[in-house]
Formats: C-alpha cells, sequence, structure tokens
C-alpha cells in the first residue's frame, strides 16, 4: 500500500473511531445526555429531536465511511457535521447563547470550549486532507484501493 494510501485509510479510522466512540459514549450515558440536551438553547422540540438526530447522524457517517461504494459521501457527511459541530462551538466562544453545557460524550467532554474548538478545526482539516488523498490515490473514485481494511 502507497504512503498516501495509508495516511488516508488513518484517517478515515480515525473519524470512525470518532463517529462511533461519540454516540456510544452519549448512548451509554442516555440520561445525562438528555439532561444537557435539554439545557442547550433551543426550542424544547428541537433539542428533543437533536437528541436523536446527532447521535443518528454520527452513525451514518461511520456506515457511510466504512462501505467501499459510499466512503465519499462518509466524508461529506463527517465534514458537515464538523462544520456544524465547530460553528456552534464557535457561537458559544462567542458568548452568543451564554454558558451551556457540553453534549458531547466521553473523555471529549472534559474538553474547554477552545480545546474543543482547536480539536474540531483539526478534525476538518483532516476531513480536506482525505478528500485530497482520496482524488490522489483513486482520482476520486472508489475502489479497491481506498477501501476500509
Amino acid at each position: 500500500m502507497k504512503k498516501k494510501q495509508v495516511m488516508l485509510e488513518l484517517i478515515i479510522m480515525g473519524l470512525v473511531f470518532l463517529f462511533v466512540y461519540t454516540p456510544a459514549s452519549k448512548l451509554m450515558m442516555f440520561h445525562e445526555y438528555v439532561l444537557t440536551m435539554k439545557a442547550q438553547p433551543f426550542a424544547p422540540w428541537f433539542s428533543a429531536f437533536l437528541t436523536y438526530a446527532v447521535p443518528a447522524a454520527e452513525i451514518l457517517a461511520v456506515i457511510l465511511l466504512v462501505l467501499p461504494l459510499t466512503r465519499k459521501t462518509g466524508l461529506y457527511v463527517s465534514m458537515v457535521l464538523m462544520m456544524l459541530f465547530t460553528g456552534y462551538i464557535g457561537l458559544i466562544q462567542l458568548n452568543y447563547y451564554g454558558r451551556i453545557p457540553c453534549t458531547c460524550g466521553g473523555f471529549i467532554s472534559s474538553l474547554t470550549w477552545n480545546e474543543h474548538l482547536v480539536l474540531n478545526i483539526a478534525i476538518l482539516l483532516l476531513i480536506g486532507v482525505a478528500f485530497w488523498l482520496m482524488r490522489q490515490t483513486s482520482g476520486g473514485k472508489t475502489n479497491e484501493r481506498n477501501v476500509l481494511v
């Protein structure tokens, strides 16, 4: 396997880990997760919707990333999720909402908002690198060379 292909695989595996780990930790601590979602600065109906939509979207990203024919779509879903999360954190940093509890799962919930922002930007950059590597290794087409092993 070429170096670019290995780098692409590592980025994809990292995204898969992230999007398995975070919804799993939210679902394992579901009661606490629901309480923090209710404390978000949204209408109650929207917070209730997000309580289920966020983990579902993260799980969808995993499925798309691991299936060979949908890997590129999985990267797009991952990018949109991370852009939304990053935009939300940016608004929190600008004090748009006031004090907001973190609804992230696992160790990520212990990060400060600044650390969240840096992590999310780094993940977005890695997704950009993954798109570039995918184009370099296969012309953007999914084939046996860019299948997650």
